[in-house]
């Protein structure tokens, strides 16, 4: 194997894209054991990657230039030992260190790793790939969602949020969704939603108060944090669970503790949610960290992908740019201007 040239985004200094990012040549190395390397096809702009450029994201604090982008599909084009088996296939993935992936080629994290399907473009494999995994382990595993629950999604049009209220209603849930404009909620309800409220111009509390006859909700899908979290609180139901997905709000919460008395005194759970596959769940362990081991990711994705091929669910591109048009949209993104995923084709 030798290493690729490949073209990417590289983050030369801290701030808004559109002044950090310059389009540079790199070269992408061999991949190591348990990973592989990607011809890309297809990535797709988020919210952490904003936060990571402008360096208010805890977790991921990179000193530039690095190449940013936490996932990617395309085709395999280079395989590490452990993974010869993926050679030529057509996948989607985190990429190795979570940076690198606005670019022509990658490393992948094989324990990420799932397969697309022939039926299933490039372009709709990523921008299935995180939404609806997130989705999926956040209402079904963790939140135990069940036919009949009330389910309320905020940010219902962004690319997670679609992904919910899809999956949502394919479980068998009335779906109250959030979002910021009269256009996203109807977009929202086109995807299934039974009840949309914009939260700008209305009380999203007094509306799910009035829509559940002060019942409240079963489960609260919340990736916006802040405010809207301490709001949310104040619409659980008995033994309901407020699911913590994001902080699209502000990254900087993260870091912050949330008030526990209202769960107390409201009756309903927490539940945390972090989206990771591991080779092993065991060495996290010690640290107080529980991730799924890959086999329970390749079922969650297998379980998505037979939603999909039935029609139940689909993915949601709101748009598809070209590479050079990155940083502008990022920007987009972050002024919440953009609904679904939005899908770049990298240059060939």
């Amino acid at each position: 194997m030798t290493a690729a040239a490949a073209t990417a985004w590289m983050v030369t200094r801290l701030g808004a894209p559109t002044a950090a990012l310059e389009i540079e040549a790199v070269e992408v190395g061999d991949p190591g054991a348990n990973q592989v390397r990607i011809a890309v096809e297809a990535f797709c702009l988020d919210f952490n990657d904003v936060d990571t450029i402008r360096g208010r994201y805890g977790l991921l604090k990179f000193e530039p230039p690095f190449v940013i982008g936490m996932a990617a599909a395309g085709t395999v084009d280079a395989a590490g030992p452990g993974c010869e088996a993926l050679l030529g296939r057509r996948v989607a993935g985190t990429t190795v260190g979570v940076r690198g992936g606005y670019a022509s080629a990658v490393l992948l994290d094989a324990a990420t790793i799932q397969q697309l399907p022939a039926w299933l473009s490039t372009a709709e494999g990523m921008a299935m790939y995180f939404p609806f995994q997130v989705s999926y382990l956040a209402l079904r595993v963790r939140g135990r969602v069940a036919p009949g629950d009330v389910v309320l999604v905020h940010a219902a049009a962004g690319g997670v949020g679609s992904a919910a209220v899809q999956l949502a209603k394919a479980f068998g849930a009335t779906v109250i969704a959030t979002a910021g404009t009269d256009d996203k909620v109807e977009f929202a309800r086109s995807l299934g939603a039974d009840y949309g409220v914009n939260y700008r111009s209305e009380d999203f509390v007094a509306f799910v108060d009035d829509v559940t006859n002060g019942r409240g909700v079963d489960l609260a899908f919340d990736t916006v944090g802040g405010a809207v979290t301490t709001e949310t609180f104040r619409v659980m139901a008995f033994n309901g669970r407020h699911l913590i997905i994001g902080f699209a709000s502000g990254i900087e919460t993260e870091e912050r503790p949330l008030p526990i008395q209202p769960s107390i005194y409201g009756n309903f759970d927490l539940v945390g949610i972090c989206f990771a596959y591991v080779d092993s769940p065991r060495p996290s362990r010690p640290f107080g960290l529980n991730f799924l081991p890959t086999a329970a990711g390749v079922d969650i994705w297998s379980r998505i992908l037979q939603l999909a091929r039935a029609g139940t669910i689909r993915p949601v591109i709101g748009r598809q740019i070209e590479f050079a048009d990155v940083p502008a949209e990022l920007e987009a993104l972050e002024r919440r201007e953009t609904t679904g995923r939005t899908v770049v084709r990298p240059p060939q």
